[in-house]
């Protein structure tokens, strides 16, 4: 009667452990889950095939917000691959301006000609690497240097819905001031209406817009004198797209195909940008939001510098005031001898 019972006692015990152990190992956010193209290197490939688009959809463990950036590997040398490095340096590792609240995640998505070894490179540097599917584009879309048109593939960070707020910044781009409370800025946290009483600008050829959404950006400004623009700078009706944050959506995203499937609906000179500006017009149904001058600028100047901008756009290998050049070769001077590499 005895060993019966310890026949029946020793699964039992085997089951709830094997159930504890699960528990643990899920809430654990130890293990980064892909369910959208390929993830090279940072967990198993796994694809959803529940929706028509390749959805980014990266499990956070405990990140509730991203920093994100985009790397194609159609450049025809390897400056942005050096930018994108230096970028995930300053918000990884450099004691003055990484990231500090651990629910901020940093993720490069890369498009799919991106060479391996160069993925490699940035997952050893800290970041998580992402590979996306290019953008479908219709044939009527030009731009001025053909492999431009993977710029549209950085509109795939509105499909990364497991974060409730994602900042995209070019990878050309000087950080002087941690990035963190961006996120905790007002109006960053909550949804806007979609502005359906404006129906002369909600298109019947387009598909159907959100109930709510969240997205803002800078002026840009090159509208604003570029780099002899005032500081605090004006407020101007074009955005940039080297510099914004959403609130993720695939029913934003799905707008964004059905509006590229018209030809001359936006200005495809200018890329995503124009398309951005389109979808987001002020006078439309989704206003873009104006973020705040301090976070980013333009063609900066010594005086945002001076004034406190906390990240400045600009291809400093080879352009720019002298002292922000300077600023951004040492820290890519820092990120190499940090890594073992000067």
């Amino acid at each position: 009667m005895v060993q019966s019972k310890s026949r029946t006692i020793l699964p039992i015990a085997l089951i709830i452990a094997v159930f504890y152990a699960i528990i643990f190992l899920h809430s654990s956010g130890r293990s980064i889950t892909p369910s959208f193209v390929r993830n090279h290197g940072n967990a198993d490939q796994k694809t959803d095939s529940a929706t028509s688009t390749d959805q980014v959809n990266l499990a956070t463990g405990n990140h509730e917000f991203a920093i994100t950036t985009f790397l194609t590997g159609q450049a025809k040398d390897d400056s942005y691959f050096i930018a994108t490095r230096t970028l995930a340096y300053q918000l990884l590792h450099a004691p003055s301006t990484k990231i500090r609240n651990s629910s901020i995640a940093f993720v490069v998505l890369c498009s799919e000609s991106l060479e391996e070894d160069k993925r490699d490179q940035l997952r050893k540097d800290g970041a998580i690497v992402a590979e996306v599917k290019d953008v479908a584009l219709g044939s009527w879309v030009k731009v001025q240097v053909d492999r431009w048109k993977e710029q549209f593939t950085k509109l795939r960070v509105f499909e990364m819905t497991q974060y409730k707020r994602v900042l995209y910044i070019d990878a050309d781009t000087l950080i002087t001031k941690p990035m963190d409370d961006i996120f905790a800025e007002p109006e960053v946290k909550t949804l806007a209406p979609t502005l359906l009483h404006r129906k002369d600008q909600i298109k019947d050829d387009e598909s159907e817009l959100p109930k709510e959404w969240f997205f803002a950006a800078r002026s840009d400004n090159a509208f604003l004198g570029e780099r002899d623009h005032p500081v605090p700078p004006l407020q101007t009706n074009v955005l940039t797209a080297g510099f914004f944050m959403a609130a993720p959506d695939q029913k934003l995203f799905d707008h964004f195909l059905s509006v590229i499937k018209h030809e001359g609906r936006f200005d495809s000179w200018s890329m995503e940008q124009s398309m951005l500006n389109y979808v987001f017009r002020r006078d439309g149904a989704m206003p873009w939001r104006e973020l705040n001058w301090r976070w980013s600028a333009t063609w900066p100047s010594e005086k945002d510098l001076e004034m406190g901008v906390h990240s400045l756009h600009e291809k400093f290998w080879v352009t720019g005031p002298q002292k922000l050049v300077d600023m951004w070769k040492a820290r890519k001077d820092e990120m190499l001898k940090f890594y073992g590499e000067s």
